[in-house]
């Protein structure tokens, strides 16, 4: 599904929940970014004054909630920083309504990528997943054939207490994959999961940047900088946004503590993430 074709607008607006000094630091940044466009930020409070614009920009569910419950609204929207789950959640509660979203969730291609660079000699790949993942396997078993990988794959259904299929598809992998699979690294499991893998010998890499602050290995993501990038693009186009767009840019967050204790090394940051380009499939 499309948003409505729309001839390409001079202005857009940007809409937060609150005009803070973060929400500010953005706008800041994107107007210099986009100096051909007219860029203005709003508070939801101001949308009952009906702002034009010829696009619309809003950061997290709040203010996409919102905009989308102003009938009078009809411009294109892109949603930022908001999960695949959270914007689930918003189509259901306004089935009627369309926008975008840019996805900044770190790709399949660019951590098994990552996987290759930091580990080039590791083959065997060890994937937990709950019932609401279930479906990427297949498209992550053909990524994998296409590194020379093998996927190890379970069920995981009780992330606290693991089963002995798990426990031997741990023993058995070089390392362990994350997905973005709430259900499984979540703030309540990642510290015993993390305990575990840590005992075994076996990093985790992924889900995103902040379970590398936790104590995975390594990541790929794609934050605020990218974000930008990636919206400045899409501003000077006047191509259709389609209902999903991956974010193209993307960085690498390395725990290099924990890479250490593992024996794994690992090279600059910005380096490593070129390096996932010459070898993405």
């Amino acid at each position: 599904m499309l948003c409505p074709t729309l001839s390409w607008g001079a202005t857009a607006g940007l809409l937060v929940d609150s005009k803070s000094d973060q929400a500010q630091s953005f706008h800041q940044h994107l107007v210099r970014l986009v100096p051909e466009l007219t860029i203005s930020l709003f508070s939801v409070s101001e949308l009952a004054g009906n702002p034009q614009v010829d696009r619309w920009l809003t950061i997290g569910p709040k203010a996409l909630a919102k905009l989308l419950a102003t009938p009078q609204i009809k411009q294109p929207i892109l949603a930022l920083f908001l999960t695949p789950a959270a914007a689930q959640k918003i189509k259901a509660q306004f089935p009627n309504r369309v926008f975008s979203l840019l996805d900044n969730t770190p790709s399949l291609e660019r951590q098994l990528s990552l996987i290759k660079v930091l580990t080039p000699h590791a083959k065997r790949i060890a994937v937990f997943y709950s019932a609401q993942v279930k479906e990427q396997l297949t498209d992550l078993r053909v990524l994998a054939r296409r590194l020379n990988f093998q996927l190890l794959t379970t069920q995981l259904n009780d992330p606290l207490n693991w089963k002995r299929d798990a426990l031997k598809t741990l023993k058995d992998a070089d390392l362990v994959l994350a997905l973005n699979d709430s259900a499984i690294y979540n703030a309540t499991n990642i510290r015993s999961i993390l305990m575990r893998l840590y005992r075994a010998g076996r990093p985790l890499v992924g889900p995103d940047k902040g379970y590398v602050r936790a104590g995975a290995v390594a990541s790929t993501y794609s934050g605020v900088q990218e974000t930008l990038k990636a919206i400045t693009g899409l501003l000077k186009s006047d191509a259709t946004w389609p209902e999903v767009i991956s974010n193209p840019y993307f960085n690498v967050s390395i725990n290099a503590q924990v890479a250490r204790s593992l024996n794994i090394v690992v090279g600059d940051a910005k380096e490593v993430g070129k390096a996932i380009e010459g070898v993405m499939p």
